[in-house]
């Protein structure tokens, strides 16, 4: 097995802080929102500006060059496309896999693509040149990142064994599964030298990615289905309990759960502001200071919260088992505009540099949308 190195920590980044514009406070203006029946399909307004419809299925994954200009979108009809943002344009079909393709994702300079099916195959493509440079056929995957600043590839299977490629060499490593449990979800630390992997029976374990050593290991209540780590890399968010953890250590310091919930669908850090969003199948969405662990802004939405991405200047966009997303801001808890055009549920969001989105759906479609200034 093969040695390779990881690159040095990341930078520190200014924290800018900024004010909000006034609207519609979101508890009022989300109330009036509920489309319930399949019944008002045919009078959903299409507010996107592309739709991408060469999928013939649900389209479960989605992921955007750095510099915007590519799409790269999987499916349950087991096939992945590159495809052009301003033109739909389809540049390359990533077939070969056998079943649904549910992770997509562009290498930190936009050199590769990796894709990578429920099955456990995974190829990365060379988006210069438009070919297969590399693939591989395991376990059963869970999921699938790059690194941060480096061509190097994770996946989680469902043996729990964590397997990190150099790539296009193909050198690996594997981090080996505590209790063949399934490692669930994994996250690169910022400084590129460790990942956290949440695994099915509740562990949670910090690895030395170089040493392939466990730094430390804890274990929840719950099993481990979605984590996020702070710009700083020092606390993670863990779901479904919303609870805190130190990275130093691994002690857990708070959980942020409102009254009356005992769970949550995801959670997100913005550390530019200092405040934890969290959303529920229930359709609870709520910010909390992180300082204080106080509870900023409550609203609730007529369904389920399955996906949330965060926009500039305090905008989150909340994707929602009723097709729609919705445009918030955290700084003044006012519902911004609501995105229709799908048919059901949203399954990824991308968003572009200049808060564009890319949405997918289980009604098989792919959209753009712009996003009110």
């Amino acid at each position: 097995m093969d040695d390779f190195e990881l690159p040095e920590d990341l930078e520190d980044i200014e924290i800018i802080y900024s004010d909000g514009e006034d609207e519609e406070p979101i508890e009022n203006a989300i109330e009036d929102i509920n489309i319930e029946d399949d019944t008002l399909e045919a009078e959903i307004l299409d507010l996107s500006t592309l739709t991408f419809q060469k999928h013939t299925k649900s389209v479960f994954s989605s992921d955007l060059s750095h510099d915007n200009q590519l799409a790269i979108t999987g499916g349950e009809d087991d096939i992945a496309y590159l495809w052009r943002t301003d033109t739909s344009e389809v540049l390359l079909e990533c077939t070969g896999h056998k079943d649904s393709v549910t992770e997509v994702c562009f290498s930190f300079d936009d050199q590769y693509v990796a894709t990578g099916d429920m099955a456990g195959m995974i190829q990365v493509w060379s988006t210069k040149e438009r070919k297969l440079v590399w693939c591989f056929e395991g376990d059963d995957m869970e999921w699938l990142i790059w690194h941060s600043m480096t061509n190097v590839l994770f996946c989680g299977c469902h043996s729990g064994d964590i397997y990190i490629w150099q790539i296009p060499q193909g050198h690996c490593k594997v981090l080996p599964s505590p209790n063949n449990i399934s490692a669930s979800c994994g996250k690169v630390l910022p400084n590129g030298k460790q990942i956290l992997i949440g695994y099915e029976d509740g562990q949670l374990r910090l690895w030395n990615i170089k040493e392939c050593t466990v730094d430390w290991a804890n274990h929840h209540a719950q099993a481990i289905t979605n984590l996020d780590i702070n710009r700083e890399g020092t606390l993670a968010v863990v779901s479904p309990g919303s609870i805190i953890v130190k990275l130093n250590d691994g002690k857990p310091t708070v959980t942020l759960l409102p009254d009356g919930e005992t769970e949550i669908e995801t959670a997100l850090f913005n550390s530019e502001l200092g405040i934890v969003a969290t959303g529920a199948l229930t359709g609870q969405l709520c910010v909390w200071e992180l300082g204080r662990h106080a509870l900023r802004h409550q609203a609730r939405i007529e369904c389920a919260v399955t996906v949330m991405e965060w926009g500039s200047d305090g905008k989150i966009f909340i994707g929602a088992t009723d097709g729609a997303v919705y445009v918030c801001s955290v700084k003044t808890g006012v519902l911004l505009e609501t995105l229709t055009g799908h048919k059901t549920d949203i399954l990824s969001i991308s968003v572009f540099k200049d808060d564009r989105i890319l949405t997918t759906s289980d009604d098989g479609t792919a959209k753009i949308f712009n996003v009110k200034k």
